[in-house]
């Protein structure tokens, strides 16, 4: 008879001052089930999923009722180190649940505090490293590794304690198709060992065929379906399990614009190697690539924040660079405020949030919005920046559909007057956008191409290669 890990009946949460939350949740989950946590933002997704980890009601306040149990305890009548015995968490942003700089002291940092004697946390260790393909990353700074490889760190982390409930929040939001591919693999692995898995995510397509039962957040409601094949049918609009049959209108020729960016033969460090590229207003380039091949330092070289160690680079002004992580280039006392820093031109200003759907927030600070709001102000501060080049790093991490397609219309609505450069893992959101596509690998451009039905197949097989070449680095680990 299989195991009710986690129950939930009836659970409720409203938070103490939002209309959003859950309302008349009910599910069971078993030993050993995958299960797709989904929903589009403000669906109620992120709030179940705090229940589950037990953030709620310890860390954020509101009102919860109904009742949550694992494994026949009740949440509500245990402590928070019991509960994080039974389950490990990976955050959607690594840094968030990282208490030291090191890799290795990371991956053992829960052993020590519960006890574990240098042998035992020798064995885990050597464990882990098997089992996650960790072997380049132990030892190293944290704070130097690409955010893939940050997140592959914080997902060996969740499981040092040999957790059997795992909760993964946006796993793949950081991920390059070829870490997520093998992230899918590492999932399966841990399924077929008993691990009850809950996945939090907009993308699943490296789920596919593993998921046993979704769960979907609809304002705050739960439709529930009781197999991957009845989510599929049940004709949600969602991302796609199969990325590679979507089909999109391509973008057209290459551009004739203005030229804006150039690299020739530039090296920096043993990172990028004799680079060279050109890049024009009127296009929207897409540089791809597996995790540390060298896609940000690219981007840090044309905006002139690192110098080469060889070659040149020339741009007409300073380009803008959209950050992966919006909290590092957010520095205003409120949203009205962080766009005047941009351009001090108030009717402008005011178009922009009215058309961002961002005038409700005006004044609040900007690290009290949302992540989809936080990524709409960075879309204004471009929109207003009035540079040449503009440079966005992962604009679609952790977006759901309906945000990963506005954020599509956005950027192609800023290459009517300057050259946009993205960095991007996202095949979907690529589709919407590309003009151009640049495979960066091993720190050299070995692929440059407009994107066309032609050439869709090369870019079909650049994503292959990546998968390739993780599943080779998991082979030799």
């Amino acid at each position: 008879m299989e195991e009710h890990v986690i129950v939930a009946d009836g659970l409720n949460f409203s938070y103490e001052e939002s209309t959003e939350g859950i309302a008349d949740v009910n599910f069971t989950i078993e030993a050993g089930e995958v299960v797709l946590l989904t929903g589009n933002s403000g669906s109620g997704k992120s709030t179940l999923l705090k229940c589950l980890n037990g953030l709620i009601p310890t860390i954020t306040e509101g009102d919860l009722s109904g009742m949550l149990s694992i494994e026949g305890e009740q949440y509500n009548k245990m402590k928070m180190h019991e509960l994080n015995k039974m389950i490990g968490s990976v955050f959607q942003n690594p840094r968030s649940q990282f208490f030291t700089e090191n890799t290795t002291a990371e991956l053992v940092f829960p052993m020590e505090n519960y006890g574990y004697t240098k042998e035992e946390m020798k064995a885990r260790l050597a464990e882990l490293t098997k089992a996650f393909g960790l072997e380049d990353l132990l030892n190293r700074n944290i704070f130097t590794l690409s955010s893939g490889e940050r997140q592959m760190i914080a997902l060996a982390s969740a499981v040092t304690m040999k957790q059997k409930v795992l909760l993964f929040d946006e796993p793949s939001a950081n991920l390059d198709y070829g870490n997520a591919m093998k992230l899918g693999g590492i999932i399966d692995r841990l399924k077929k060992r008993g691990y009850t898995i809950i996945v939090a995510d907009h993308r699943f397509y490296y789920l596919n065929g593993i998921i046993d039962k979704v769960l979907f957040m609809d304002q705050g409601k739960l439709n529930l379906c009781n197999s991957e094949e009845a989510f599929k049918q049940g004709n949600y609009d969602t991302r796609s399990f199969d990325i590679f049959s979507i089909r999109l209108p391509f973008r057209g020729e290459e551009s004739t614009g203005e030229e804006v960016a150039r690299m020739e033969q530039v090296s920096y460090l043993d990172i990028l190697k004799d680079v060279n590229l050109t890049l024009r207003k009127g296009e929207v380039t897409v540089l791809v690539g597996n995790n540390g091949a060298g896609k940000t330092t690219l981007a840090k070289a044309l905006c002139n924040t690192i110098k080469p160690t060889s070659g040149t680079v020339w741009t007409g002004d300073l380009p803008f660079f959209i950050m992966q992580d919006p909290d590092y280039q957010l520095f205003g006392t409120s949203v009205y405020n962080e766009l005047m820093l941009v351009k001090d031109d108030l009717p402008e200003i005011k178009k922009c949030l009215e058309y961002l759907g961002l005038t409700p927030y005006r004044h609040k600070h900007p690290f009290d919005l949302s992540g989809g709001q936080k990524q709409r102000l960075q879309i204004a501060m471009a929109m207003l920046c009035n540079r040449d080049l503009i440079i966005f790093d992962e604009p679609t991490s952790g977006l759901d559909v309906y945000s990963m397609q506005s954020v599509s219309k956005e950027v192609l609505k800023l290459k009517e007057r300057a050259g946009i450069l993205v960095i991007s893992h996202d095949y979907e959101f690529i589709r919407h956008v590309a003009n151009r596509i640049v495979f960066l690998s091993e720190g050299t451009v070995k692929e440059d191409f407009i994107l066309e039905e032609a050439t869709l197949p090369k870019l079909n097989q650049i994503y292959q290669q990546m998968q390739e070449e993780k599943c080779n680095e998991e082979v030799k680990n």
